[in-house]
């Protein structure tokens, strides 16, 4: 009850306010009338005052005289009607004053007068246009404080506001104000001719703004149709609307295109982010390794072939800083030896690790930046290696750990990175039948020191350990037999969580296949036969236990999800432009699994920005491809059956 009697006064408060605002303004419209007539009548008579000349009678007749015209003219008699309105007091009415006095009436008829013309100028733009409501200066009632249900604040149509010349409202033209009527209604005329005129002008422009396809001649029809580009052009729309007509596909395929240029499942799951590559040191280079360093994971070391210009090192390291938006080269170190592999020493930040074609092994001190060859180098001796080093891996703890190197010979060598005269044990690496084994690849399991295993050119996969009672030969364990091409690329399975996959490996070969391995059962897990032609690389996600990636001798790059599809990869991606084929000779991961790097054989390294869903993991997939393994080990055993 008090808030309706508080709002029934200031209701009461709002309508006497307007009430006073109504009245202020009446009187302000009474006096500027007055004021206007007053104006016009002084102005008058001060004109008539100014400019009018007055004669008497006998002047008059005394003029008119002199020049022979009679001084009592012939009159019409004529009876107009009176003038109307507060004006006829002001005025005599010469036809009736000459009917009772011809000579007055002679008079008034060549009596010439100046007359004030009032002149007015108006703003030609559109007056704003606001609502009805009410328009106090109380900000409550615009947000509905005092709002009383349905009930609105509105002016009365009649109600006259103060004039406010910089705008007008929609209630100042609900009610107009009384100032001159007849100029305001020529200006209203004036205003709507100018608006009707301006809208004939559009309708008349878009009428005669017509556009016209001028015909094609016959020569010119002609040499359209031989033009063997539109041909193409037409055939091709008239199949997508053929399908779009008949089919319910889609009908934007395109059968001529290579299937290998477009990604498979998802276009976007691999985006090239940059391209490190130098002039100068890079140009013409096969990429022969690559390698991150676990102290600063932003450098990568890529190691490069020898090129054809004379009086170029025949070897070249290249450490790239990954994180630089700019293509920045931290450190470049060259030797006079072909350069095969590259790595970093895990336990000495500073050091960088090579293997050459020549057998030796060398290394550099990246803070002894002005040094570009190496400060240390093995010896070429029998105890170590006499044939190209095509491996290179730091294993163990900080406390104990190894520099193992291993040579086409299937020579393997243990090192002390401090002193590389001689290696502290080097062994020979033979096969069951008691023959060398020719190696190419080697591969350690994560957190193993001891044990590991080797690709062969042969095809086969040696698995071994490095602890034996006979000190200078190394006798394989295991031998896993599947491919039938040289070994390109072994890794084990470097994904850590809550299901242990370390056990798995997997392999490429030159036999344009990928392979699935476990070092509990020499029995070949599973066979991934996409690539189209020979597999140079292959290495697990380090993050997804069931990502990796491949690359080929055709520039095609795979990215496989077994959570997903084991018949073939989630993504394809052609490096390259089109109709190019790239060399693509080693891939690597990323520590975090955001990216991908593949160097070729011009001695570029292409960086892959990879999807957040292949290294942000849900907890599911360990167990997913838990299950994936065990249908594979399923399906082996029933084609086994079915074999025999």
């Amino acid at each position: 009850m008090q808030n309706a009697e508080q709002r029934r006064l200031e209701l009461q408060r709002k309508k006497q306010k307007l009430a006073e605002l109504k009245s202020i303004r009446q009187k302000d419209e009474e006096s500027r009338v007055q004021n206007l007539l007053r104006t016009n009548e002084n102005g008058a008579a001060q004109n008539g005052a100014s400019h009018r000349q007055t004669l008497s009678s006998e002047q008059m007749e005394e003029i008119l005289r002199e020049v022979g015209i009679s001084a009592e003219p012939t009159i019409r008699e004529e009876s107009p009607a009176p003038p109307r309105g507060a004006h006829a007091e002001n005025h005599l009415n010469p036809m009736s004053a000459s009917a009772s006095n011809p000579r007055i009436s002679s008079l008034l008829s060549v009596d010439l007068e100046f007359s004030t013309v009032q002149t007015a100028s108006t703003d030609n733009k559109d007056s704003a246009i606001y609502s009805k409501g009410t328009q106090t200066d109380d900000e409550r009632i615009s947000v509905g404080e005092f709002s009383l249900g349905s009930q609105e604040f509105d002016y009365d149509d009649d109600m006259i506001m103060p004039v406010d010349h910089g705008r007008a409202h929609s209630h100042d033209q609900d009610s107009p104000l009384p100032y001159n009527e007849e100029i305001a209604k020529l200006l209203g005329q004036a205003k709507h001719v100018d608006k009707a005129l301006q809208r004939q002008d559009t309708e008349e422009k878009k009428s005669t703004h017509v556009q016209t396809v001028q015909p094609l001649s016959e020569e010119e029809r002609n040499r359209l149709t031989l033009d063997p580009e539109f041909l193409d052009s037409f055939n091709r729309s008239c199949k997508v609307i053929g399908r779009a007509l008949n089919e319910d596909i889609d009908i934007f395929i395109n059968y001529t295109k290579d299937p290998y240029e477009k990604a498979v499942a998802s276009d976007d799951l691999l985006h090239l982010a940059q391209v490190y590559y130098d002039e100068t040191w890079t140009a013409k280079r096969l990429v022969t390794g690559m390698a991150f360093s676990e102290h600063h994971p932003d450098l990568l070391a890529v190691s490069y072939g020898p090129c054809d210009v004379p009086n170029e090192p025949p070897g070249v390291i290249v450490v790239w800083n990954t994180k630089s938006k700019r293509i920045t080269a931290e450190f470049i170190v060259y030797c006079q030896s072909e350069i095969q592999s590259v790595a970093f020493a895990r336990f000495h930040a500073h050091l960088l690790l090579a293997g050459c074609e020549s057998g030796q092994i060398c290394v550099w001190d990246n803070r002894l930046t002005s040094r570009k060859l190496p400060i240390n180098r093995s010896p070429l001796t029998t105890q170590a290696h006499t044939q190209p080093v095509s491996c290179l891996a730091v294993v163990g703890t900080k406390n104990a750990h190894n520099f193992v190197s291993l040579s086409r010979d299937g020579r393997i060598c243990s090192w002390n990175v401090d002193n590389l005269t001689q290696p502290v044990d080097g062994k020979e690496l033979m096969t069951k039948e008691g023959k060398p084994a020719s190696a190419t690849r080697m591969s350690f399991p994560i957190g193993e020191m001891q044990t590991f295993v080797v690709g062969t050119d042969t095809g086969e996969i040696l698995a071994a350990s490095r602890n034996g009672a006979d000190p200078a030969v190394i006798k394989t364990d295991v031998c896993y037999k599947g491919h039938s091409g040289t070994l390109t690329g072994i890794e084990f399975h470097r994904a850590s969580g809550v299901v242990d996959f370390s056990h798995l490996f997997i392999s490429s070969s030159h036999d344009w296949t990928i392979k699935l391995w476990s070092t509990k059962d020499a029995n070949l897990k599973f066979s991934f036969e996409s690539h189209p032609d020979l597999v140079l690389d292959v290495a697990w996600s380090p993050v997804h236990p069931a990502v990796f990636a491949s690359i080929d001798a055709d520039g095609n790059i795979f990215v496989w999800n077994l959570n997903e599809d084991v018949e073939g990869p989630v993504a394809r991606l052609r490096a390259g432009a089109e109709g190019d084929t790239v060399y693509m000779n080693k891939l690597i991961w990323s520590a975090d699994g955001k990216h991908v790097f593949v160097g070729d054989d011009e001695g570029r390294v292409h960086m892959y920005d990879v999807r957040e869903s292949l290294y942000v993991l849900k907890s599911e997939e360990w167990n997913r491809f838990a299950r994936v393994l065990s249908d594979m080990k399923e399906s082996n055993e029933e084609a086994e059956k079915y074999n025999m």
